[in-house]
């Protein structure tokens, strides 16, 4: 509002002094049409300034209406340069704020996130194999990734698949039990047959990686949350076998070659908000999904910031 006000009264000045030019142009040329006898004398806009003189009257007006003008011109012009200036600073001052207090946010995210990241701790453990062709595949990924896993085999699975079994021990993978031939209605039929599932799977343990070769760690088929499983799990115990559950799983037990990114959600909404997870998977033939989808699975742990351990027997 203000600097309209000023451009109107520089224009209403403007308008003034070319009235006063053009009324003294009229005058002055009037004047010499009716002194001359002979014929009209045509006076120029200089030249009838120039007749004015400097100490004219009219011309100290002029000069001081015109010298007025520009000062209040350059004044606003002044201003405006002023308060684009003062504009410019405050957005620079605000800019420079908000680029300071996202950094700061960040870095207290930053902190936040690695806070949240200390002591968490995946293990990758895989049921039912080892088997011919799946169980070297997820080798392979795990030896990309220098990541060590535990593998709860089937001894009828060893027996018939020594090599592969001996890949997995030589590699420095973790060995554990998960019975002989993973028939429940047989295993937990009773308590006889469950350890007896046990020292036929200890038994080609011993006779493919050495008479020296020993693990006490278990995995009961099927998981040991059952009410009907616990006195299975004491008589395993009362011999000094440890037996692991699961707390995280990828969900290849739930159907047959299920889709790569359904396993990796299901991984991801079971291990969401936990600082330790063991994880279910399988290494059966059946399961060829599981090894695609591991990569993934494995790289998602590392951005959540998990180590990577075995099951141990302390």
């Amino acid at each position: 509002m203000k600097k309209h006000k000023k451009s109107f009264i520089i224009k209403k000045r403007y308008i003034f002094l070319l009235a006063i030019i053009f009324f003294l142009i009229g005058s002055i040329s009037v004047k010499i049409f009716c002194n001359s006898t002979n014929a009209v004398a045509a006076v120029s806009v200089a030249d009838t300034l120039n007749i004015m003189g400097p100490n004219n009257p009219v011309s100290i007006v002029l000069d001081g209406e015109i010298r007025q003008i520009e000062e209040e011109r350059l004044r606003a012009e002044a201003e405006r340069i002023a308060e684009e200036k003062r504009i410019a600073e405050e957005k620079r001052i605000a800019e420079e704020k908000r680029i300071k207090e996202e950094k700061t946010k960040t870095e207290e995210q930053k902190i936040v996130n690695e806070e949240a990241k200390k002591g968490k701790i995946a293990y990758l453990t895989f049921d039912d194999g080892p088997s011919k062709q799946i169980t070297p595949a997820i080798l392979d990924i795990l030896a990309d990734y220098d990541i060590k896993a535990t593998f709860f085999i089937l001894g009828k699975m060893a027996n018939m698949n020594q090599d592969v079994l001996k890949r997995v021990y030589e590699e420095g993978h973790s060995i554990g039990h998960h019975s002989y031939s993973h028939k429940y209605s047989y295993i937990y039929k009773n308590i006889d047959n469950f350890l007896g599932e046990i020292n036929s799977t200890d038994k080609v343990l011993k006779e493919v990686l050495g008479e020296d070769f020993e693990t006490k760690l278990l995995r009961l088929p099927g998981g040991s949350f059952e009410k009907h499983k616990q006195k299975f799990l004491k008589a395993a115990t009362d011999k000094g076998y440890k037996n692991y559950n699961w707390n995280a799983l990828n969900g290849d037990a739930e159907g047959i070659d299920l889709p790569k990114n359904k396993l990796i959600n299901r991984l991801k909404a079971t291990a969401k908000g936990k600082k330790e997870i063991i994880i279910l998977m399988h290494d059966s033939d059946s399961k060829k999904t599981t090894v695609e989808a591991l990569p993934e699975i494995i790289d998602y742990l590392i951005e959540e910031g998990y180590e990577f351990r075995v099951l141990d027997q302390d």
